[in-house]
């Protein structure tokens, strides 16, 4: 039997059920591509169309192709199993620990005595506070100091690596390590830079800034991961969800 098979508007070309389904198991087709072939009213989706057969004519197939399409179907469910909460809180943790320890050394590089009491008599100002240490972080770059200079690359660095990883992989370093990764919650696709990095990560990052406003909105995200589809707020305004990496 051939089928055409089109993803959206754009035609894939002509295929026979064998190379559909092969296609499916390798992810060069989605079960949401569509497909016609003769005596069909109208075009289907691969997923829609394969469950009716299914349904329908079983009895009739051949049991090596409909052995092949039940791997079809189980390898789709593999690919697309959620990640745990706990790899999840893995990787969450490795990315914060990254990210601090340059930030702490840079902080311990810059503490001195002067600098230390004028951080005890402002402690109860915190607007204060911080431009004291931009004012300090000031005076070390001028002064040429190699250890704030240092960690402060190598903070950069490591967002800048996060970010591009996010983009392209759907991963950070620390779901990397774990073999989770972000993909789109429709199809399981590749994230892309705008839902991965600004939806789910910069957006959330701001607004969890805000007084009041963002502290109760971090409680409730985290707390949304005890969800059955383990989706976060950060991933219901992305339309994300985070699965085991594929392969």
């Amino acid at each position: 039997m051939k089928y055409h098979l089109a993803r959206g508007e754009a035609p894939l070309g002509t295929f026979n059920d064998l190379d559909v389904s092969a296609g499916l198991r390798d992810g060069r087709f989605l079960p949401t591509d569509l497909c016609w072939t003769e005596g069909m009213a109208e075009w289907q989706s691969l997923a829609v169309h394969l469950q009716r057969e299914d349904v329908e004519a079983e009895a009739e197939k051949p049991s090596a192709i409909a052995a092949l399409q039940a791997e079809v179907r189980q390898d789709h469910a593999q690919n697309n199993e959620l990640a745990s909460r706990g790899q999840r809180l893995g990787a969450k943790m490795i990315d914060w620990l990254l990210l601090l320890a340059p930030l702490m050394v840079l902080l311990m590089a810059l503490m001195d005595a002067a600098f230390e009491e004028k951080i005890r008599t402002l402690q109860n100002d915190s607007e204060a506070v911080l431009q004291a240490l931009q004012s300090q972080i000031q005076q070390a770059v001028e002064a040429g100091n190699g250890t704030v200079l240092g960690m402060f690359g190598v903070f950069c660095v490591l967002l800048a690596v996060n970010v591009v990883l996010l983009s392209v992989r759907g991963q950070s370093i620390g779901k990397m390590m774990i073999g989770i990764q972000i993909v789109r919650f429709q199809d399981g696709s590749n994230a892309g830079f705008i839902k991965a990095v600004l939806l789910r990560w910069l957006l959330f990052s701001l607004i969890e800034k805000i007084a009041f406003i963002g502290s109760a909105l971090m409680i409730g995200n985290v707390l949304m991961i005890f969800r059955q589809d383990r989706r976060c707020l950060h991933d219901l305004v992305a339309d994300t969800r985070v699965v085991k990496r594929r392969g």
